[in-house]
């Protein structure tokens, strides 16, 4: 069964634009990235936040697609751009279920 990944990256006030067009350009890769079954992006302006729904085929290809992102230095990257830095960069991993 499909697994869900809530992603969220608040943005630095200043730096909203720049971390749509990194996301944008970074998504690219992700979504060919193996066991990437989708990513959908969203904004909440209010709180100038990019949300990222992703469905992954299984947790384990999310993590491996995490540490890959962290070894290749998005997260530093994230970093400059995240309001917080990027320890504010928060995931929720979710089961589907049928109720």
């Amino acid at each position: 069964m499909k697994k869900i990944v809530i992603a969220e990256f608040p943005a630095q006030a200043d730096k909203v634009q720049e971390l749509e067009a990194t996301l944008k350009e970074a998504l690219v890769d992700t979504r060919a990235f193996d066991g990437c079954i989708r990513i959908d992006t969203c904004y909440e302006e209010a709180a100038a936040t990019f949300v990222l729904f992703e469905e992954w085929q299984s947790f384990e290809h999310y993590d491996r697609y995490l540490q890959w992102r962290m070894e290749t230095g998005l997260a530093d990257l994230l970093d400059t751009l995240l309001e917080g830095g990027s320890q504010s960069f928060r995931v929720r991993k979710l089961e589907p279920r049928d109720v």
